[in-house]
This record gives C-alpha cells, sequence and structure tokens, in this order.
C-alpha cells in the first residue's frame, strides 16, 4: 500500500501556453508502471480554460463544483454542473474550463499511451468561440 500524503504535494499554477486565464492542478496519482492513469483536481478562476488539446487514450472528467463548459470540435458548448461526468473518447480535440462568472473545479483522470504520450495541445480558444452560449 501507499498512501500519497496532500502536504508533500503543492498545488502548481498551470502553464500559460495551454490554457487561458489562472488555473490551478493539484495531482492526484502519476503514472507509476504497471498503472497509466494519470488524475488531478483541476481548478479554474471564472473565464479559465485549456486550449484545445486532444488525449491519445481519451479522458474523463468528474466535475466538483461551480459551473463549467466542455466543446468537442465541431460540437455545441455544454454547461458542467457539479456531479457530471464527462466521457471524452481517444483523439477527440476539446476544451474545458469556467463560465465567465463562476469558478469550476474537476478532476480529470486520463491514461499514458504504452509510449508515454498523454496530451496533444493546440490553439488556445478565441474569446469569441468561448463566448458562445451553452446548449
Amino acid at each position: 500500500m501507499t498512501v500519497l500524503r496532500a502536504a508533500a504535494r503543492k498545488t502548481r499554477t498551470a502553464p500559460a501556453d495551454h490554457f487561458t486565464g489562472t488555473v490551478f492542478n493539484d495531482e492526484i496519482v502519476t503514472p507509476t508502471a504497471p498503472s497509466r492513469l494519470r488524475a488531478a483536481v483541476v481548478s479554474f478562476t471564472p473565464g479559465a480554460r485549456t486550449a484545445w488539446h486532444a488525449h491519445p487514450v481519451g479522458q474523463t472528467l468528474y466535475c466538483l463544483s461551480g459551473i463549467g463548459r466542455v466543446q468537442f470540435e465541431g460540437g455545441p458548448v455544454q454547461a458542467l454542473h457539479p456531479g457530471d461526468t464527462v466521457v471524452i473518447p481517444p483523439d477527440t480535440r476539446h476544451w474545458h474550463g469556467a463560465a465567465p462568472d463562476r469558478l469550476f473545479a474537476h478532476v480529470a483522470m486520463s491514461e499514458n499511451t504504452d509510449a508515454g504520450g498523454s496530451t496533444r495541445w493546440f490553439e488556445h480558444v478565441s474569446d469569441a468561440d468561448y463566448a458562445v452560449p451553452p446548449a
């Protein structure tokens, strides 16, 4: 058994090259073979969001608090609420983040590939695309 103590891990600020606004990342677990699971609590300030990105093995988001947004490329923006789960298929371009006027936090879970790859990052979500109201 391994107990990963919260006090041993610091909250990190997410990098501006992959996020718009202020986003905090609290790591839950990183992959240790044979597991490939990566999980973190990601907390977004109002208006903060990821850039467009994709995961080769997919991603699951479990919404903890606040009001969020998610969009798959070519699909409508959707509102997210506490208790919602979003299952993102492999290699699906998408973004997620907070509503313009609300904090938002989710648990983000994904797996690395056998070769260690986890996320492919693309361009930032434009303010115009972000401003589209949820369906």
